[in-house]
């Protein structure tokens, strides 16, 4: 069964850890895609391919074998490229911390460029400004609050001293009591006195440091303008390498098709010469078995007319031997019973001289018919020589054809490979562009919000301020003095998130080492 149907999870399989000699592998490692994406290998071109698979009836078993060892060559250059880039990507810190980015972001939510930005030196310090400035609100509203607190005690304890002593010497009492309300409204207007100096010159640190902020959002905007500058320039000059490189890309193929129209050239030359060497060789076969037929005619005739001298001899002696028998008849016939012995043994000379001459001349015809079968088993051997050479060389052809087809296909496969390493580049550089556009974004997003949350502070300080003022001069005016519920409502005005590092946590993420 499919492990997929039954919920199975297949481990990933890495390029040390598949099958190199398995045609039915799968690479499904992240980590060595990736490494194939860099080095612009398809995972498809590492697996292997058997020599059936090259297989065609066009082909000898010779180009099969040449072709299947090409390729498989070919494979294992690019599975030990592919084993290198991995090797690199283990062994670069970086890649950890693209890991470690991966994780926080997918358990927490957020883009890596808004983990980046959240984790960036620039939104350390803008928490550690917001934090300064909360702690200068929080002091400057505590000690205002404390002030005010402490004049209210005074009140009440004068005020509590008086109703006790009220009891003895009231009258006394009474002009003490006018001496030291006397007394607390100089007092009062003492520090109320102090207290406008003090809100004056906390408008004017206030109004300084808002300066200060704004002379530095205007530097960051400076600092903003002059990085999307750069950025922009930066990016020019890559589209301007880009065009750069497309025209030498243009350049190299028109010389590759220069070149190939050159090889074309040559090799219809070549097949030209081929063409004019077989006419050559054939123009000489045909001389040369033309030669042969004259020779062969020639030493034919001779032979035969070798036999009709032999014949024409042999009847010339025969008629001469025959006209001297009949010359000879009459002095044969006185001389017959003395020459009996003696003809018949001239007759059987001359039989065996004519039998020895015909054994002769069949020899001469059988060494002639020899020679003339030896010279066609030469002219058969010379044909079946140049039809094996004829041979060897189709065979040369066309495995410098299957070479020149493979160069061919070697240099289209490194430039496919090099584009698409290029492509990958490209890639990662967007990538790299948008998370960082990504990080500028939310990084200006965060030190808005922790503008708004200082503005917040101040409103909120400003607020407490009037509202624990309203409720001692409400005690005052009613002469009930109560410091506790004073106490009570300015230590829940401090417990405010405002004043607090808690306003921060809302955007935290864990750390990235």
């Amino acid at each position: 069964p499919n492990p997929a149907a039954v919920g199975v999870a297949m481990p990933a399989v890495s390029l040390l850890t598949f099958d190199e000699n398995n045609p039915k592998a799968v690479i499904s490692s992240p980590r060595s895609l990736q490494a194939c994406k860099q080095e612009g290998i398809l995972p498809e071109e590492l697996i292997y391919k058997p020599v059936e698979a090259f297989h065609d009836k066009n082909l000898s078993p010779r180009l099969v074998k040449l072709r299947f060892d090409f390729f498989e060559a070919k494979r294992r250059d690019l599975l030990a490229a592919a084993r290198r880039a991995r090797e690199h990507l283990l062994n670069e810190t970086k890649e950890n911390q693209n890991q470690q980015l991966a994780m926080v972001a997918q358990e927490s939510g957020l883009s890596k460029g808004a983990i980046l930005a959240l984790n960036s030196d620039t939104l350390k310090l803008e928490r550690q400004k917001l934090l300064r400035a909360q702690e200068t609100e929080r002091k400057w509203l505590n000690q205002a609050l404390e002030i005010e607190l402490k004049n209210l005690k005074d009140l009440e304890s004068a005020n509590e001293f008086l109703d006790s002593a009220a009891k003895d010497t009231q009258a006394y009492f009474r002009e003490q009591s006018r001496k030291m309300k006397e007394m607390n409204d100089r007092r009062a207007a003492e520090e109320e006195r102090k207290q406008l100096e003090m809100e004056a010159r906390q408008k004017l640190e206030k109004q300084l440091a808002k300066e200060e902020f704004h002379r530095q959002q205007l530097e960051m905007q400076r600092k903003r303008k002059e990085e999307a500058k750069r950025l922009k320039e930066a990016h020019e000059r890559q589209l301007k390498e880009a065009e750069r490189k497309r025209e030498i890309e243009r350049e190299k193929a028109a010389k590759r098709e220069q070149e190939h129209r050159e090889l074309q050239a040559r090799k219809e030359e070549m097949r030209a010469q081929d063409q004019r060497r077989m006419d050559i060789m054939a123009q000489k076969q045909e001389a040369f078995q033309e030669f042969l037929r004259e020779r062969k005619d020639a030493r034919d005739m001779k032979i035969y007319k070798s036999i009709l001298a032999n014949q024409h001899f042999e009847q010339k002696r025969r008629d001469d031997f025959e006209k001297k028998q009949q010359d000879e008849a009459s002095r044969e016939e006185r001389l017959l019973q003395a020459m009996a012995e003696k003809q018949e043994e001239n007759a059987k000379k001359s039989f065996q001289t004519l039998m020895r001459r015909k054994v002769i001349a069949e020899e001469g015809t059988k060494r002639a018919e020899d020679r003339r079968q030896a010279i066609l088993d030469q002219q058969e051997e010379t044909e079946y020589r140049l039809m094996e050479h004829e041979a060897k060389k189709e065979r040369y052809l066309d495995f410098k054809r299957e070479l020149d087809g493979l160069r061919a296909k070697n240099k289209e496969i490194n430039v496919e490979r090099q584009r698409r390493r290029e492509e990958a580049e490209r890639e990662a550089i967007a990538d790299a562009v948008k998370k960082k556009d990504e990080k500028i974004d939310h990084l200006n997003a965060e030190r808005q919000r922790m503008w708004e949350l200082r503005k917040a502070a101040q409103a909120e300080a400003y607020k407490a301020r009037e509202c624990v003022k309203e409720e001692i001069l409400k005690q005052r005016i009613e002469s009930k003095f109560n410091s506790k519920k004073v106490e009570g409502k300015l230590g829940s005005l401090m417990q405010s998130d405002l004043f607090s590092a808690k306003i921060l946590q809302s955007t935290s993420v864990p750390a990235l080492h």
